[in-house]
């Protein structure tokens, strides 16, 4: 049987000057095809998985690159082989939905209007070519707007319930915009002296909850104020929970969106080591938690990821190519076992 296979070329367009902002991914024609090789993935397939997710949400600029129908199977199972964050999504989803079903939340009209907005950023920012990644910016606006509708932030909000197919174009968005910032980590980190010092880093948990410990301690102490609250005048307990709503938000969040049967379940000793658990089926494992990392990944594109993740870098000198070709050849050698023997 012959073995399968996708060559995935395509640029990266940068913005030009002190900043590390891509605008552009654009897919190589026949053309520059014939006048390269392809080379291996990198070790943690960021090359691969950007192309493959660039496919994906492309299906313009798929008909263009993909002339044989097994091929693009081929792509559908590797991104599904390689991508963790998918796979990490499932594991969490399932604990996401026994507190779902708890909180009776069901799809409504703001969420419907949401999903056809994204349609149609999606579709809009798709080309032939490639991806147009600044009008992807625009999908900041709509997710703030559905926070604005619902009257309730992202943060910790497990009622947001989305179509299965909307939710699959939001993993192939989150999937390409991660690992194109893991592209420009690689270029930026190849450049500098001191890799000890100096080079950034990715990382699925701290990039967007920065102190997930401290939080669940937080959360257990305003907790431990609802459960004595009644016991307290009214008035020194109103002023209580509005420091709490001020000064300790997130922590105020996350226990306000949990239902009460939940956390009156659990034992004393049990609550910070679940509420610290709680926040990361959260981050994976809901559609809240997987559109506020796009949104954090969309302000990292509008703003330069030097100003969103990586703030404690200094750019000192403008040595930063304006394109980065990527290239590479992705075979059946390079996904897991299970998928090589399908």
């Amino acid at each position: 049987m012959k073995k399968q296979s996708v060559w995935l070329g395509y640029d990266i367009h940068l913005d030009k000057g002190l900043t590390l902002k891509p605008t552009k991914l654009v897919s190589w024609t026949v053309d520059k095809y014939k006048k390269n090789k392809p080379d291996s993935p990198f070790h943690y397939k960021s090359d691969a998985l950007t192309g493959l997710s660039l496919l994906h949400l492309s299906p313009a600029m798929r008909q263009n690159s993909l002339s044989d129908a097994n091929n693009w199977h081929f792509c559908q199972q590797s991104w599904l082989s390689l991508e963790p964050h998918h796979e990490m999504y499932f594991r969490s989803h399932g604990r996401v939905e026994s507190l779902r079903q708890a909180l009776k939340a069901q799809p409504n009209e703001i969420s419907n209007y949401f999903e056809r907005q994204c349609s149609e950023i999606l579709e809009s920012a798709s080309h032939p070519w490639g991806i147009d990644l600044k009008h992807l910016s625009s999908l900041i606006d709509s997710i703030e707007y559905l926070e604005l509708k619902s009257g309730v932030p992202l943060l910790f909000n497990f009622k947001l319930k989305l179509s299965s197919e909307t939710v699959s174009k939001l993993h192939y968005l989150y999937s390409m915009l991660v690992n194109l910032r893991t592209i420009v980590a690689l270029d930026f980190n190849s450049r500098i002296l001191d890799p000890t010092f100096e080079a950034v880093k990715i990382d699925s948990i701290t990039d967007y909850l920065s102190k997930a410990e401290y939080l669940a301690n937080d959360a257990l102490l305003y907790l431990q104020f609802k459960k004595s609250k009644a016991q307290l005048p009214e008035a020194f307990s109103a002023e209580m929970e509005k420091a709490f709503k001020t000064y300790n938000h997130n922590g105020f969040c996350l226990i306000e969106s949990l239902p009460k049967s939940f956390l009156n379940e659990l034992r004393k000793e049990e609550l910070e080591e679940t509420l610290y658990l709680v926040q990361m089926d959260w981050l994976l494992g809901s559609e809240s938690g997987l559109l506020y990392r796009i949104r954090e990944e969309l302000y990292g594109l509008r703003e330069g990821y030097e100003n969103i993740f990586w703030t404690d870098l200094e750019l000192k000198e403008n040595n930063f190519d304006s394109k980065l070709e990527v290239n590479c050849l992705l075979s059946q050698e390079d996904l897991s076992p299970k998928q090589v023997a399908a």
